[in-house]
Parts: C-alpha cells; structure tokens; sequence
C-alpha cells in the first residue's frame, strides 16, 4: 500500500485533499493523461502503481460516463485564426434563450457559448481569421437577428491566463 501511495504521488497534478482512494486514482489518470493522451496504460499503471486493466477499466468507465474525452487541444493560431472575440447578447423579448444559446453553439466558429446574469443575457466566444472575418462572423449571426434585442461585441486585445486543464482550477479559490 506505501509502495502504491508513492507511486500514485508521481502523478502529475496532485489530487485535492479530501477525495476518496478512488476518486484520487481517477483525478490521478485524467492527469496523466491531459499531459500526453497517447500515454499507454501500462505506462500510466506503472506510474500509479495499479495494474493495466485497472487503468483499462477505469478509463472506460470514465469514458463512459462522459467525464472525460481523449483529445486534441490545438491552439486555433496554428490555423490562421488570430482574432479571439466575446460577444454579450441580450435575447429579445419574447425570444427563448435556450434556442437562442443552442442556434449560436452550432455556429463553426463558436468554442464557448455561457448564459450569463446581469445587463446581457448570453457570452459567445469565437476565433476569426481577421478583422473582416469578424465583421462577418457579427452581420451573420448577430445584427439583424429578430431574437437578439443587443450585442456588444469585443475582441480580446491580449490574453493573460487561459486554461486548458480543469485540474488547475483550484478548489479552494485561489
């Protein structure tokens, strides 16, 4: 069992304190496996101190519960995409935000769409190409729309901190 901690503790990101000897072998997993998805189970076991098919079942059963995906991250500047916007929305009246929230989600360029609280009702975000490709991105999906009452569109002139791994979000706040 020591032998077993020792190894768990080489994970990558340590698991928050409080969580059960299960939950802290997932947290473990999910961690390796953000840091290289192509990782073999054995390697994973082997660094978790836990047998392949422990790893096998648990990234199965992870899977298909839908708590985790195994994917890409691509940053959208390696494919020409160097505009980063958000747009805050206010629904019409009388239009229904889930259908409004749902229409702008299927929109290609979109990454994050959240319904918000305060003077606008939605957030969107989406990458562009360039200026024009942003003009459009706005007239197509937002100006003239009869269920969008206002927008205030932005574009991000610098990112400080963006997140790709939900396990450095921390627990506590800080």
């Amino acid at each position: 069992m020591k032998d077993t901690r020792k190894k768990r503790a080489a994970a990558e990101q340590p698991a928050p304190a409080g969580l059960g000897e299960e939950a802290q072998l997932n947290w473990s997993i999910v961690s390796l496996l953000q840091e290289d998805g192509r990782l073999p189970f054995s390697t994973i076991a082997d660094k978790l101190g836990v047998s392949e098919g422990t790893v096998r079942n648990r990234v199965k059963q992870l899977r298909d519960d839908n708590v985790m995906n195994i994917g890409a991250t691509v940053l959208a500047q390696a494919f020409g995409y160097t505009w980063n916007s958000i747009v805050f929305v206010k629904v019409a009246p009388g239009a229904h935000i889930d259908r409004v929230g749902e229409r702008l989600a299927r929109v290609a360029d979109v990454y994050y769409v959240v319904q918000l609280s305060g003077r606008f009702d939605l957030g969107v975000a989406a990458y562009h190409r360039d200026r024009e490709h942003f003009r459009e991105f706005l007239a197509e999906h937002f100006y003239w729309q009869p269920d969008i009452a206002d927008v205030e569109p932005n574009v991000n002139l610098k990112v400080y901190k963006m997140k790709l791994r939900w396990q450095e979000f921390s627990l506590d706040g800080t």
